[in-house]
């Protein structure tokens, strides 16, 4: 049973500040402050090389980021962020003067310079409408060319908050031999997600936002046939099948994702994220993303009777945790967040809009004040 209040134990602002703005970080529960504090506690004196014990934890979070995605541990690397996850699958392809990458319009940047980095190669970038707020199976269909190689897309879209429907456009990809690679970054954690059920190559995703890790801890999933064809272009003393043998220089990298690991990584953070996902993994990700969306729908009727302008997808079956929406004086909308922020409720400001953003620890009195706030603002500014 889900128990708002235990879980609210563990985030030492509650009460305080109602914080809004998970799609940019999530707050550390006291548990993954916890585990860092411990990893610097060992590095302080009591165990300063602690290598041993943090590569346990490294593998632990292996095994723990390959269960919120349905995927094997070996095909998971353990890197830094979303965009160190793209560089890896984008550099290591081969690739041809006149192949095609597909992308969603208003797409977040980290998935998108990587791919018109290739554009000094001969590599057509193709940019694809998104009139619903996100790409739908229709309009990739109506792009594919015989020169199309790689679609990259997000899960949910940062700006509009639009959920894809990855598992028909997965299939699209898969029977038209096209690579399908996600930016997981903005939906993982709080809405349920199958790599296989989804047909995906490859995966990124930064842990600082719905996974509630901290930040400069994330992963790389990529299937073992999409593996063979990655050429790849960085190699460290930890991407070898047996780094301890230091001197045995020819050896084969690892057999799986690991050999996309190349040396020292954030291990405070490596350690916290452990728990983290420990934290998610118990309460269970259905039960956190039914949650977080029965807040969402409060959301979405409350501006819809508000008279605020709605950007996201009102349709429920592209809802995600981010809804976005504007005053219909659309330059009030940086008033309208200080207003909030005065009141201590934390949104963001993102290409002239609100987007808010709740996660399991948010309840519904503090939606409702949010939502109250934004009425008392727009009845002031219409006195």
């Amino acid at each position: 049973m889900f128990d708002i209040e235990r879980v609210r134990e563990e985030f030492a602002f509650v009460g305080e500040s109602i914080y809004l703005n998970n799609a940019a970080t999530t707050p550390l529960a006291k548990r993954v402050i916890d585990a860092m504090n411990e990893h610097l506690t060992q590095r302080n004196g009591i165990n300063v090389n602690n290598w041993d014990w943090i590569l346990e934890k490294k593998e632990e979070l292996r095994i723990l980021f390959g269960q919120i995605i349905n995927a094997e541990p070996e095909r998971i690397a353990i890197l830094g962020n979303t965009t160190q996850g793209i560089n890896t699958i984008v550099a290591g392809l081969d690739w041809e003067e006149g192949d095609e990458v597909l992308l969603p319009e208003n797409e977040f940047p980290a998935n998108v310079y990587p791919f018109l980095n290739l554009e000094r190669k001969g590599v057509v970038i193709r940019f694809l409408r998104t009139p619903d707020g996100g790409l739908t199976p229709d309009i990739l269909e109506e792009n594919i060319t015989e020169r199309t190689k790689l679609l990259a897309m997000s899960f949910v879209e940062f700006l509009s908050g639009y959920k894809a429907d990855l598992e028909r456009i997965g299939r699209i990809c898969r029977e038209r031999g096209i690579i399908f690679f996600v930016d997981g970054i903005q939906g993982i954690g709080v809405l349920p997600f199958d790599v296989k059920k989804y047909n995906v190559d490859a995966l990124a995703c930064g842990g600082h936002k719905w996974l509630m890790c901290p930040q400069g801890v994330g992963f790389l999933y990529v299937t073992e046939e999409l593996q063979e064809k990655v050429n790849q272009m960085f190699v460290g003393w930890l991407s070898v099948e047996t780094p301890d043998d230091f001197l045995n220089y020819r050896q084969s990298l690892a057999r799986g994702a690991r050999r996309y690991e190349l040396g020292s990584f954030n291990s405070a953070g490596v350690a916290g994220a452990v728990e983290a996902l420990k934290m998610l993994l118990r309460l269970g990700v259905e039960v956190v993303s039914s949650y977080t969306m029965s807040l969402v729908d409060r959301i979405y009727e409350g501006i819809c009777e508000d008279g605020l302008v709605l950007y996201s997808n009102r349709d429920e079956r592209y809802r995600s945790a981010i809804v976005t929406f504007y005053p219909q004086e659309k330059d009030k909308t940086e008033q309208l967040i200080n207003y909030l922020k005065s009141n201590n409720i934390e949104v963001s400001l993102r290409e002239g809009m609100v987007r808010v953003s709740p996660h399991f620890y948010n309840t519904f009195e503090e939606i409702d004040k949010f939502l109250r706030l934004c009425r008392e603002f727009i009845g002031e500014e219409r006195k």
